[in-house]
Parts: C-alpha cells; sequence; structure tokens
C-alpha cells in the first residue's frame, strides 16, 4: 500500500515540474515577444509601414500556428482518456 502512495506521489510531484517549467516557459516567451516587439517599433527607419509588414505576417503565421495545433490537445485528451479507461 505504502509503494503505491509514493509512486502517486512521484508521479504527481512529476506533473507539477513539468506544468512549472511549461508556465515559466511560456512567461519567459511572452516577455522576449515583447521586448523585441517594442525594440522593433522604434527603431530608426521602421516606422509604420515597417510595422504594417511586421504585423501582416505575423497574422498570416497565427493563424496557420492555429491550424496546425488545433488538433494536438484533441489527441491529448484522447490518449489519456484511453489510458484511464482501460486501468
Amino acid at each position: 500500500m505504502q509503494v503505491k502512495i509514493e509512486k502517486k506521489r512521484n508521479k504527481s510531484e512529476g506533473f507539477m515540474k513539468s506544468v512549472l517549467v511549461l508556465m515559466f516557459s511560456q512567461v519567459l516567451i511572452k516577455l522576449l515577444g515583447f521586448v523585441y516587439r517594442v525594440y522593433l517599433t522604434n527603431r530608426e527607419g521602421f516606422g509604420d509601414e515597417g510595422n504594417a509588414i511586421y504585423s501582416g505576417g505575423y497574422l498570416i503565421y497565427a493563424i496557420l500556428l492555429t491550424i496546425s495545433s488545433i488538433g494536438v490537445p484533441n489527441a491529448i485528451s484522447k490518449l489519456i482518456s484511453e489510458k484511464v479507461a482501460v486501468r
């Protein structure tokens, strides 16, 4: 009985560490993106035309990223539910 409790505790600790790493990486990515965006908009010679080109390209990138990652959460959910059903 004690071994099962320790295994559950180890799994939950590993899960929480993974969640914390993902949260930290997302904050870091958002921060770096913000710094880059501020630098780019204030750069000499970039101006409104440069911002328009950047924004247009970013919109296309965001749409393609959304389309490519739309099935990943569903696939993970399906795999997890199958494993839970088997056990």
